[in-house]
């Protein structure tokens, strides 16, 4: 074999095990829903202090279970939820929005997409602008 040849082959081998490995963690890190019955937490901060909510679901993800309880209300047409708890969020009035975090880490995800399973808690921090 010529060597321009052998060099395709290493570099094909070399592509095809980055893409392996990518797909492995891919999906060792995918948060996967639970199915069944469930327990949740949900905290909701605003300057007038914490209100919780426990909330017994089968719901798969944090925005169903959230509006069965009535937390929440329907999204804008942003697709963002902006009132939680009667408490509304709007980034035009005030630079306010909703910091959703679980155990205190910034979700990765929306609402409709955080998948849920028993003993899971989340906050809602209502929040002005953004501190860098």
């Amino acid at each position: 074999m010529n060597k321009k040849r052998i060099l395709s082959i290493v570099a094909a081998v070399c592509v095809l095990a980055v893409l392996v490995v990518g797909a492995v963690l891919l999906y060792n890190n995918f948060v996967k829903t639970a199915d069944g019955d469930k327990t949740i937490t949900f905290d909701v901060v605003t300057a007038d202090g914490t209100e919780t909510f426990t909330i017994n679901t089968d719901a798969l993800y944090l925005a169903d279970a959230l509006l069965e309880e009535g937390v929440i209300t329907e999204k804008a047409a942003d697709g963002m939820y902006t009132t939680i708890n009667g408490v509304e969020a709007l980034w035009e009035n005030d630079e306010a929005w909703w910091n959703i975090t679980k155990d205190g880490v910034s979700c990765t995800v929306g609402m409709n997409e955080q998948p849920i399973a028993d003993g899971d808690h989340f906050e809602a921090t209502y929040t002005n602008g953004f501190s860098y």
